[in-house]
C-alpha cells in the first residue's frame, strides 16, 4: 500500500501542533510560517473543499535561496486546485501581486519506472525574495472525489523542525457523517452547531523549531495531531480495507493450477506456503500505481497473475488466492514501513499505515512478498516489531521482535604481515537475519559494479588501500546460507625497517564493528530513536613476519552496560596474534527511548579507542 494520505497533506503536516519543551536543541529556521489558516467544508458524501491561506517570513539568506516558494500537490483523479491570491510583502512595506508566471506545475513522482501516480504539485514562485520578506498564497483546492470509496478522514500533524505562530483549522460538516475527532497537544473543540451541521476549530502554536535527529522515530509517534475521521479505531480503517480487497481475491482456474503445482511436492502447510512465497516474491515485479483508488484498492488477482506486476496490495492480494487455493488461509496485515512504531488509540485516519503484508494465522507468520530477496520466514527489519491490523481476523497483531541472536554476523579473517609492511588477506564470513537482508539488498543493488570498484569502496571505509576480490551469495538464492568470501592486499601498514607500530587493519571485511568507528554518534538525544539488536564476532589471526619483534599487544577491553556489550581479546602465540572481538546490541524494542543514546555514546568510544590501539614493535 502507497501512503494513503495525498503528498500535499506531507507539506503541511508541521502547521499545528507544539511539544512544550520536549523536543532537541532549538535551531534558527531558515523561514517562519507566521500564519496557516486551513477551512474545510465537508458534504454529506465525503468530499470536501479547502481554503488555505498561508503567509511565511523569510529569516535569512538560506532562506531567501530555498524557501521562496509555496507549493500544494493534489491528485487529478480525485482533486483539483486553485491559486487564488498570492503576493510579496517587502520589509519596506512595498507589495508585489500575484502574475501569472508565478505558477509552476509539475507532476510528481514517476522518476523511477516503479511508481506511477496522477499526483501533479502546483507552485507558487514568488519573485524579489529577501530576508524579511513576508510570502502570502491562498489556495482552494476541491476533493470531488473521496480518497477511500464511501469513507471520510484526514490527519494532520506536527513537524517539530519548523515554527509555526498562528495555526488554525476549522472544520464544518454535515452531523449525518457522524464524524469522530481525536486530537493530542492542541486546543479546540465545537465552535457552532445547527440542527444539521456542526463546526470544529483548533489552534496550536509552536515557536521554537529544533533540529532533526539521526535515526529518530517518525514524529507520528509522539507530535501532536489532528484527526477527523469516520474510523473508530485502527480495526475500522482495516474493515474498510477488508472491504475494498475481498472482492480482489478471486480463485481462477490459472491461480489454482500453479498454486497446486508448485505445492505438489510439500507435505506441510509451511512448505506449501514457502513454494508459493517464493513464487510471488520473484515473479510478481513490484510496480506502484497509485491512479485514482489505487492508492488504497488493489488490482484483481487475475490482473496481478497476468501482468506479472503489482504493488504491496497487490501481492498481498495474489499470494492471499494462491494460499486458499492450496486450503491455506491468510489475512493482509495493514503495517507501517518506515520509523513509526505506534498506532495512537480512539479514533484513527490512515497515517502511519502505508504498506500491506501477508499473516497466515495457522502459522503465526509473516510474509512480505514485496521484500523480493528476503529469504521465507524472515522480515526485513522495516516492518520487525511493528503493529498490524490483521483485517480478516478484525483484530491487531504486532510482528517479531529484533532478537540479537537472529541477526548476526561472523567474521573469520587471516591477514598475512609480509616484510615489506603489505597485507595479504582472506575473509570468510556468514550472516543471519537482518545483516544478511541488508547485505542481499545492498550486493542486489551493486551486481553491475566493477570488481575494483567495490573492492575500492570496502577499503576506503578505513582509509585504506589495495585490490582484491569479493564473491558473495548471490541475492536471489534465498534457500542458500548467506556467506561472504574476499581475497584482498593492502599497501605497506607500516615501515618494518624501523621500529614503530600499527594497528590492525580492517581489510575488505563485512566490518559491522569496525564501522562503528566511522561517525561519532549524537551526545544526546530528545526523540525516541530506532535501534537494532544484533550479535557481531570477528575472528582475525595476523601472521607476522620475522624482521619484527612485538614489544606489546593491545589491552583487552570489556565493556558491559544494560543494552550493549563489547569485547576484545588480544593473545600473542608464536609467529601470530589472534583477536577476538565481540559486539552485542540487545534491546528489548526497535524503539528505544531518548536515554538509551547513553550506552550508545560510551559503547562507541570504548570501540574506537579499542580499534586505534596500536601493536608496538621492535625491528630487528
Amino acid at each position: 500500500m502507497q501512503q494513503l494520505r495525498l503528498a500535499f497533506i506531507a507539506f503541511f503536516l508541521g502547521w499545528i501542533g507544539s511539544l512544550h519543551g520536549v523536543y532537541a536543541e532549538p535551531i534558527d529556521p531558515p523561514s517562519v510560517q507566521e500564519r496557516v489558516h486551513r477551512h474545510i467544508e465537508v458534504d454529506a458524501r465525503g468530499r470536501y473543499t479547502e481554503t488555505i491561506e498561508r503567509v511565511s517570513r523569510i529569516m535569512n539568506e538560506y532562506g531567501a535561496d530555498r524557501f521562496g516558494r509555496h507549493s500544494v500537490s493534489y491528485k487529478t483523479s480525485q482533486q483539483s486546485m486553485r491559486v487564488i491570491a498570492a503576493k510579496v510583502i517587502q520589509p519596506d512595506g512595498k507589495e508585489l501581486r500575484l502574475a501569472k508566471d508565478w505558477i509552476k506545475h509539475t507532476r510528481s513522482g514517476e522518476n523511477d519506472g516503479r511508481s506511477f501516480s496522477d499526483e501533479q504539485t502546483a507552485v507558487v514562485v514568488f519573485p524579489h525574495v529577501m530576508v524579511g520578506s513576508r510570502l502570502y498564497s491562498k489556495h482552494v483546492l476541491r476533493h470531488f472525489k473521496a480518497e477511500k470509496p464511501g469513507e471520510f478522514s484526514i490527519k494532520l500533524s506536527l513537524s517539530p523542525h519548523m515554527v509555526y505562530e498562528d495555526s488554525q483549522t476549522t472544520l464544518r460538516a454535515p452531523k449525518s457523517l457522524k464524524l469522530l475527532v481525536n486530537h493530542r497537544g492542541m486546543e479546540g473543540g465545537i465552535i457552532h452547531e445547527t440542527a444539521r451541521h456542526v463546526t470544529y476549530q483548533f489552534r496550536i502554536k509552536q515557536l521554537v523549531a529544533h533540529k532533526p535527529e539521526n535515526d529518530a522515530v517518525d514524529y507520528e509517534d509522539f507530535a501532536p495531531y489532528l484527526i477527523f475521521t469516520q474510523a473508530p479505531d485502527y480495526l475500522e480503517i482495516g474493515r474498510q480495507y477488508l472491504r475494498a480487497s475481498a472482492p480482489r481475491v478471486r480463485i481462477t482456474p490459472e491461480i489454482r493450477k500453479l498454486a497446486m503445482q508448485l505445492t505438489a511436492d510439500a507435505n506441510s502447510e509451511i512448505g506449501k506456503a514457502k513454494f508459493l512465497y517464493d513464487w510471488v516474491s520473484r515473479n510478481i515485479r513490484y510496480i506502484s500505481t497509485t491512479v485514482g483508488d489505487g492508492g488504497f484498492v488493489p488490482r484483481d488477482s487475475a490482473y496481478i497473475f497476468s501482468r506479472r506486476f503489482g504493488d504491496c496490495k497487490d501481492h498481498a492480494v495474489l499470494l492471499e488466492a494462491m494460499l486458499r487455493a492450496v486450503g491455506i488461509e491468510s489475512t493482509a496485515a495493514l503495517i507501517n514501513l518506515g520509523e513509526a512504531f505506534e498506532l495512537n488509540p480512539g479514533p484513527a485516519a490512515n497515517n502511519p499505515i502505508n504498506h500491506v503484508i501477508t499473516y497466515i494465522p495457522s502459522l503465526d507468520l509473516y510474509l512480505d512478498s514485496t521484500a523480493q530477496i528476503v529469504p521465507f520466514g524472515k522480515l526485513d527489519e522495516d516492518v520487525l516489531d511493528k503493529p498490524t491490523v490483521l483485517v480478516a481476523l478484525s483484530r491487531y497483531g504486532r510482528t517479531p521482535k529484533m532478537q540479537a541472536a537472529d541477526n548476526s554476523e561472523v567474521s573469520r579473517t587471516v591477514l598475512v604481515l609480509n616484510a615489506d609492511g603489505e597485507i595479504e588477506g582472506t575473509t570468510n564470513a556468514t550472516m543471519s537475519g537482518t545483516l544478511e537482508i541488508n547485505r542481499r539488498f545492498a550486493y542486489f543493488a551493486g551486481l553491475s559494479n566493477r570488481m575494483d570498484t567495490t573492492i575500492n569502496e570496502l577499503l576506503l571505509r578505513f582509509n585504506e588501500i589495495g585490490r582484491g576480490h569479493l564473491e558473495v551469495t548471490a541475492s536471489s538464492k534465498t534457500d542458500l546460507p548467506y556467506r561472504w568470501d574476499a581475497q584482498f592486499s593492502l599497501e605497506p601498514i607500516a615501515d618494518l625497517k624501523r621500529s614503530g607500530a600499527f594497528m590492525i587493519p580492517v581489510g575488505a571485511t563485512p566490518g559491522y564493528i569496525a564501522e562503528k568507528t566511522l561517525h561519532k554518534p549524537l551526545d544526546k538525544r530528545e526523540f525516541p530513536f530506532v535501534c537494532e539488536s544484533v550479535t557481531a564476532e570477528d575472528y582475525v589471526t595476523l601472521k607476522l613476519p620475522e624482521n619484527i619483534e612485538i614489544e606489546s599487544i593491545p589491552a583487552d577491553v570489556t565493556h558491559q552496560s544494560a543494552h550493549v556489550r563489547y569485547t576484545a581479546r588480544y593473545q600473542q602465540i608464536p609467529g601470530a596474534l589472534k583477536v577476538e572481538r565481540q559486539l552485542v546490541f540487545d534491546y528489548p524494542s526497535r524503539k528505544c527511548p531518548a536515554e538509551y543514546q547513553a550506552e550508545v555514546v560510551e559503547s562507541s568510544r570504548v570501540i574506537r579507542a579499542d580499534f586505534k590501539s596500536a601493536v608496538v614493535f621492535r625491528a630487528k
